[in-house]
């Protein structure tokens, strides 16, 4: 029985779901969740959304986006948890404690250690709202506008709008069935790429006004902390897609985005081109991702965090691409 199957045989058994995904929700894990909590009312179950961050401003057209609850503490009782698009510890609740009948991770990161006996890791998914578009297939479930359009946002965005290079045949035939069942792809590219707010604009040329990067130019690198949040009034969730901005410079390899969550801890945010696997490299910071994104967080005051981050970058560069070529080269 395959991974899908015993999930699908556990979702008929459960009567109360809750869903989360992990912090500072992006589209494809904001998408996938309303996704699946429509799938899943459709099925008659009662089913709760709940996060430890918001919903950033660009993603609150998703149809049932309000029901959201939001924190650290955690509304209601339930006999089944399911985590989407990360490990269950990323979530940021319960602190590893899980008190649930059924404990559920569909995920799509190939860094994901699969602690939960039913965990659906498919690494080759370009999203993880692909693999709940197949949930729904599999489950009969009507593809209405609301549901198509949560999917496809959820597959747009980790596509970089069909511009990564995880973008797949596959994904593109998903996003066809997704418009013609109802979603709009103007919809979500006006809220995602050309909504947004101006302080978020104001925040985003302060940070990239400090933009560095190496000797050799192959890495790039941004700093965000508490204080141009408050010069701006902003917020962590303000920074969505800010590092994908350092990767599109040219002769970058590697974009790193240090975003500061805490006294002496940054979350780290890394952006390859495709020529530089930083799978690998982020679990060795403690962290996970994908071959072209990845991320963690580091504790220590910011010197040593960077040092130990950009030196990791120019190592894993050196290994797979060879010595930077000599100036005048």
């Amino acid at each position: 029985m395959s991974e899908l199957d015993r999930i699908i045989d556990a979702l008929r058994d459960c009567t109360a779901v809750l869903i989360s995904v992990h912090k500072n929700p992006d589209g494809d894990a904001l998408g996938s969740q309303l996704g699946l909590l429509r799938i899943l009312e459709y099925l008659g179950k009662t089913v709760h959304a709940h996060n430890l961050d918001p919903v950033p401003e660009s993603y609150r057209f998703l149809p049932g986006q309000e029901r959201i609850s939001v924190g650290k503490d955690v509304p209601g009782t339930y006999d089944a948890f399911i985590v989407l698009d990360a490990d269950p510890p990323r979530t940021g609740l319960f602190d590893g404690r899980y008190p649930f009948r059924t404990l559920i991770n569909i995920d799509h990161h190939i860094t994901n250690p699969k602690e939960w006996p039913l965990t659906w890791l498919d690494a080759d998914a370009t999203a993880t709202g692909e693999m709940i578009y197949r949930l729904a297939v599999r489950l009969g479930v009507p593809m209405d506008r609301q549901l198509a359009l949560c999917l496809y946002t959820a597959v747009f965005t980790d596509t970089g709008s069909f511009r990564y290079s995880n973008t797949t045949a596959v994904s593109m035939r998903i996003a066809a069935e997704l418009i013609e069942a109802g979603a709009d792809p103007w919809v979500v590219t006006e809220n995602v790429y050309e909504s947004m707010a101006y302080r978020r604009i104001k925040l985003l040329g302060a940070v990239l006004s400090g933009m560095e990067r190496s000797a050799d130019g192959r890495t790039a690198w941004v700093v965000v902390t508490e204080d141009l949040y408050r010069r701006t009034g902003t917020g962590a969730q303000d920074t969505d897609n800010f590092v994908n901005f350092v990767r599109s410079v040219k002769g970058v390899e590697v974009a790193v985005l240090f975003r500061e969550t805490a006294p002496e801890q940054y979350k780290i945010s890394l952006r390859s081109k495709g020529r530089v696997d930083l799978s690998a490299l982020a679990q060795s910071l403690g962290g996970g991702g994908h071959r072209n994104a990845a991320g963690g967080v580091l504790d220590g005051p910011f010197p040593a965090v960077r040092d130990r981050v950009l030196g990791a970058v120019d190592r894993q560069i050196a290994a797979q691409l060879g010595a930077a070529p000599s100036p005048g080269a």
